[in-house]
């Protein structure tokens, strides 16, 4: 899912800076391409590349309980206020301050004050 993030990301940010024309016949367009590449640079949407897979074996080797959410999960939603636990990243991992749950038998890493996802596994 991040992958397909980051591919559209780019791609977006490709067109921005490649078509200053475009730019001009469409300005909304390229107001909402920026402001997607920028949450993504701003917020820390992105988990650092080489500790994915050793962040997703430290959870998977925690064992925590699934919870079940009815609506699709995916980076950038909010978790609702619910019945899951979440628990601290270790800093090691490269997302200081953010938290992780198993939501639909998927880990989910998010920030725990704003509950917006950041990363699925």
């Amino acid at each position: 899912m991040l992958g397909r993030i980051l591919a559209v990301t780019l791609a977006v940010g490709g067109l921005m800076s490649s078509s200053a024309a475009f730019a001009q016949r469409d300005p909304v367009a390229n107001a909402v391409a920026g402001a997607v590449v920028g949450v993504g640079v701003a917020t820390g949407l992105i988990v650092p590349y080489e500790q994915r897979e050793p962040l997703h074996e430290y959870i998977v080797r925690e064992n925590r309980p699934s919870y079940v959410y009815p609506d699709e999960v995916a980076a950038g939603r909010e978790l609702p206020p619910g019945a899951y636990e979440s628990y601290p990243v270790p800093e090691q991992y490269g997302v200081p301050e953010h938290h992780y749950a198993i939501v639909n038998g998927r880990p989910v890493i998010f920030h725990p004050a704003t509950r917006r996802i950041i990363h699925v596994y």
